[in-house]
C-alpha cells in the first residue's frame, strides 16, 4: 500500500489563523498521510497539512434551490499560502454567514437546514474529486447535523470507502432542558438520521468514555476515545509561584461561563480582603456586556485581557500559576455540555500550570480529571473559596499539581502515540475493508 490517502469532511473551513487551537491542525500536522478535504462555509483554508479541497456554502446551497446553479466547487493550494488562490464563495456576505452560524431561534435554524436537506448538490463535480483523489477512508469530525449526515451519506454512496466518525458533543441525548417544539422536532429528525447513518462508520471516535460506552450500548458498534496531542516537554513545569498567585482563564464566556469566572472573583475579593494573595486574568476575544465587563474586571481582584494567540497563550502560561477549566452550573447548560470535552482541557494540562477544573461532577471534563487525578476539582460554587484558600496557605500545592497535569500529558496525550494510535486505527479498517 502507498501512503494512505484521508479524505475529511467538516463544517468549517480549515483555516488555523481563524480558529488558532484548531484540532485538525492538532491531529494531522506531521500525519503520515496524504489529506484533501471537504469543507461546508465560506472562506480560505489556511494550514500546513493539506492543499485539495472541495467546497459547498450555505450561499451555494440557497441559489441551488432556485436556480440551474449546483453547489460545489473544487479549490486546490499549490502550496500551503492563501497567497495562491481565492475561494469563489470568499465574497458570500460574511455578516450573513455569521448571523447564520449563530441563530439561536430554532425556526431560522430549521430554515437553514432545510436549504442544506433539500439543496442540490453538484455530484458531478464531487465525484469527479472523489475519484481523483481516490481515498482510503474517510474522516469526520464534527457535531452530528442534518447537512453533514446527508453529505456522509452521499459522500459514501460514490467513495465507497470506510468512514471514521468524531463528535466531542452531546448529539443524540433527549436530556436536554428545551421549551421551542421545533428545537424537539429538530433534534428526533436529527436523531433518525444518525441512527441511518451509524451503519456507515467503522469507528466512532469521542473525546470522553462516557458517550463512547452510551453510543456502545445503542448501536452495538465500535467506539475509542480519541484527544488533543500535546507536545508538552515536562521539563519547563519546574517555576517559583507568584506573589500574588495568578490564576488564568482563556476561552469563550458562552454557556454562561462567565458566571462561574464572577463566582471566582466573588471568593478573590474575600481572600484578598487585607492583602491581595491571588489574581484572575481572563483571555477572551468574546464582547463583553457593560455587566460583564463591571463584574469581571475590576482590576484589582481579576483583569479582562482580551484575546492572545495559542504561541502569546503558551507564554502567558509560563509565567502563571494555574490554568482554569470553566463551565456553567446551571441546568440548562449542564445538560448541553454534559458529553463536551473541551480542547482547552488539554491546553491546560499541557500548561506547565497546575489545573483547576470548575463545573458539574457528571461533567465529561470533570469525570476524566478526577480519575486521573491531574487537577484540583470543584463541583459547586459554594467549594470555590475553600479550594482557592487552601491553595493561599499551602502554595506548593500548585507544584504538585503541575507535576499531576504534566504525568497526566505525558501518559495520554503525546503526539506521537495519539497520532500512531491514529495512524493504526485506520490501516486496520482500511485493510479489513480491501480484505472483503
Amino acid at each position: 500500500m502507498g501512503k494512505m490517502k484521508v479524505l475529511i469532511i467538516t463544517d468549517e473551513v480549515w483555516n488555523d489563523s481563524i480558529h488558532g487551537n484548531n484540532v485538525l491542525s492538532n491531529w494531522f500536522e506531521g500525519f503520515n498521510a496524504e489529506l484533501a478535504e471537504i469543507y461546508c462555509s465560506p472562506g480560505q483554508p489556511l494550514n500546513k497539512c493539506c492543499k485539495i479541497y472541495f467546497q459547498i456554502t450555505d450561499m451555494m446551497m440557497f441559489k441551488s434551490l432556485f436556480s440551474g446553479e449546483k453547489a460545489g466547487v473544487e479549490l486546490i493550494l499549490d502550496d500551503y499560502s492563501t497567497t495562491n488562490f481565492a475561494a469563489s464563495a470568499e465574497q458570500e456576505h460574511k455578516k450573513l454567514y455569521t448571523f447564520l452560524k449563530s441563530i439561536t431561534t430554532e425556526s431560522l435554524r430549521a430554515l437553514r437546514e432545510f436549504f442544506w436537506l433539500y439543496g442540490k448538490y453538484d455530484k458531478d463535480k464531487l465525484r469527479k474529486f472523489i475519484e481523483q483523489f481516490n481515498p482510503d477512508i474517510i474522516f469526520c469530525p464534527r457535531m452530528a447535523s442534518s447537512k453533514i449526515l446527508r453529505l456522509e451519506r452521499i459522500v459514501e454512496e460514490i467513495a465507497n470507502k470506510p468512514i471514521v466518525a468524531f463528535t466531542g458533543d452531546d448529539e443524540y441525548s433527549l436530556s436536554q432542558l428545551r421549551l421551542s417544539p421545533v428545537y424537539w422536532l429538530r433534534r428526533f429528525k436529527l436523531r433518525s438520521n444518525l441512527r441511518k447513518n451509524m451503519k456507515l462508520y467503522s469507528l466512532y471516535y469521542t473525546h470522553s468514555e462516557e458517550q463512547g460506552d452510551e453510543y456502545r450500548k445503542i448501536y452495538k458498534m465500535r467506539t475509542k476515545t480519541l484527544f488533543k496531542c500535546s507536545d508538552f516537554s515536562p521539563n519547563v513545569m519546574t517555576k517559583v509561584i507568584n506573589e500574588p498567585i495568578k490564576l488564568i482563564y482563556a476561552g469563550k464566556l458562552y454557556c454562561n461561563r462567565w458566571k462561574s469566572l464572577v463566582e471566582i472573583v466573588k471568593a478573590l475579593k474575600k481572600i484578598n480582603e487585607d492583602e491581595t494573595k491571588m489574581i484572575l486574568e481572563i483571555y477572551t476575544k468574546d464582547k463583553l456586556t457593560k455587566q460583564q465587563k463591571k463584574l469581571l474586571d475590576d482590576e484589582k481582584n481579576s483583569f479582562m485581557k482580551g484575546p492572545v494567540s495559542s504561541e502569546a497563550l503558551k507564554e502567558i502560561y509560563r509565567h502563571a500559576d494555574i490554568a482554569l477549566h470553566v463551565e456553567s452550573f446551571d441546568l440548562k447548560n449542564r445538560l448541553l455540555t454534559k458529553y463536551s470535552f473541551s480542547t482547552k482541557i488539554i491546553d491546560c494540562l499541557s500548561s506547565s500550570c497546575a489545573v483547576m477544573a470548575i463545573c458539574w461532577n457528571r461533567h465529561a471534563g470533570y469525570i476524566y480529571l478526577s480519575k486521573e487525578d491531574a487537577a484540583f476539582c470543584v463541583d459547586s460554587y459554594e467549594k470555590i473559596g475553600v479550594t482557592l484558600q487552601r491553595i493561599c496557605d499551602k502554595p506548593e500545592l500548585i507544584n504538585e499539581y503541575a507535576k499531576k497535569a504534566a504525568e497526566c500529558v505525558m501518559r495520554n496525550h503525546k503526539r506521537e502515540v495519539v497520532q500512531q494510535n491514529m495512524y493504526n486505527d485506520f490501516n486496520e479498517i482500511i485493510t479489513k475493508k480491501r480484505n472483503r
